[in-house]
């Protein structure tokens, strides 16, 4: 069969030809959410449902007790629809797993019900070699898995305007683009933000307001501390800092995004070397990479800046910074300090 994203969904489902198995399964949970409920909208049945809809929990239920469920004839419906959340499938016996092997096999026979397996939390594998990935591969040649992966910024603001649209909101592209650097990536939070907008704004949502009253995420906080360093802004790069500490933000959380945005930095070093650009970045390091042009221009510029010494140097410190914060009792919040003033020293010695 197939495996479509998120985006495809819609227009699987418009085809009128469902699947009778669906894996719903990526790294971004209000898709995942979003997903099911669409296909929920489109299959659960109205008639009876308290007969011809099944849910079950994936952790305490058997592959026995889905199979009966899914082959028990629809009470006059079209067809039934059973939904098992989070059944890991490297957790269940090796008797078991063969019985899902069989039933799965066998599932394309069965048009009278829709099994959807749903990640409420448990993240299926793609890699070969081991049970949950090999049941997604099964559900993959034998129905369709729907893999929700992170958005691009493009993509959430697409989201975003749809959502806006819906209410009645009246907002720009631009400031919806705006509201996902400024927010950061989480559609949940976004819509959040959105709805508290509508509120506030009488329906028409402008940049004002949305540096007035929306929350700027630590994501995003922590990626300016790096670009302040970065940029040699020793006084701003500080008094980001000290916001964050003011807002209980975990150091260890602010120095993993640091941490990324250095090695960007470096990576994007190592790639101009070679003549290279941002488009190349996904081929060279990888598809987490991919849909983020835009970010990965700063770092094509910025590394012109410095040599690839400095970068491996201040690599190094942020390594030992996360050895400290996860191993020493020094507080958290004197090591960010120390990792900082270290920092800004060793890019004036390097000048």
């Amino acid at each position: 069969m197939a495996e479509i994203n998120y985006s495809a969904l819609e227009g699987h489902i418009a085809s009128g030809k469902p699947s009778q198995v669906y894996l719903i399964c990526g790294d971004d949970g209000f898709l995942r959410r979003s997903a099911l409920e669409m296909l929920k909208e489109k299959y659960k049945p109205d008639v009876l449902p308290e007969f011809n809809y099944t849910e079950f929990d994936g952790s305490e239920c058997t592959v026995d007790e889905i199979a009966a469920a899914a082959e028990t004839l629809p009470m006059m419906a079209e067809r039934r629809l059973v939904v098992v959340k989070d059944m890991d499938a490297a957790a269940i016996s090796a008797d078991q797993y063969r019985k899902l092997e069989s039933f799965l096999g066998s599932i394309g026979n069965n048009d009278g019900c829709v099994l959807i397996f749903f990640n409420v939390s448990v993240k299926a594998s793609a890699k070969s070699g081991d049970k949950q990935g090999a049941m997604r591969a099964l559900i993959k040649k034998n129905g369709t898995v729907i893999n929700c992966k992170t958005p691009s910024p493009a993509e959430i603001t697409g989201i975003l305007l749809s959502e806006a649209a819906k209410n009645g909101t009246q907002l720009s592209r631009s400031d919806a683009a705006y509201m996902v650097e400024r927010c950061g990536s989480d559609i949940t939070n976004l819509l959040s933000e959105l709805a508290k907008l509508h509120s506030l704004c009488g329906g028409k949502i402008t940049r004002a307001a949305i540096d007035a009253n929306t929350t700027q995420s630590v994501d995003v906080k922590a990626y300016m501390l790096a670009s302040n360093v970065i940029s040699g802004r020793r006084g701003d790069a500080y008094r980001i800092m000290e916001e964050l500490f003011e807002e209980k933000t975990e150091p260890v959380a602010v120095l993993a995004i640091m941490s990324g945005a250095f090695i960007d930095l470096y990576r994007a070093k190592l790639a101009s070397e070679q003549r290279k650009n941002a488009d190349d970045m996904p081929a060279l390091f990888g598809e987490e990479y991919k849909g983020k042009e835009k970010r990965l221009s700063f770092s094509f510029r910025d590394c012109r800046r410095y040599s690839p010494t400095l970068l491996r140097r201040w690599c190094g410190m942020l390594c030992d910074t996360d050895a400290a914060l996860k191993s020493s009792r020094v507080d958290g919040k004197i090591l960010m300090e120390k990792l900082l003033a270290e920092m800004f020293t060793a890019a004036e010695a390097a000048r």
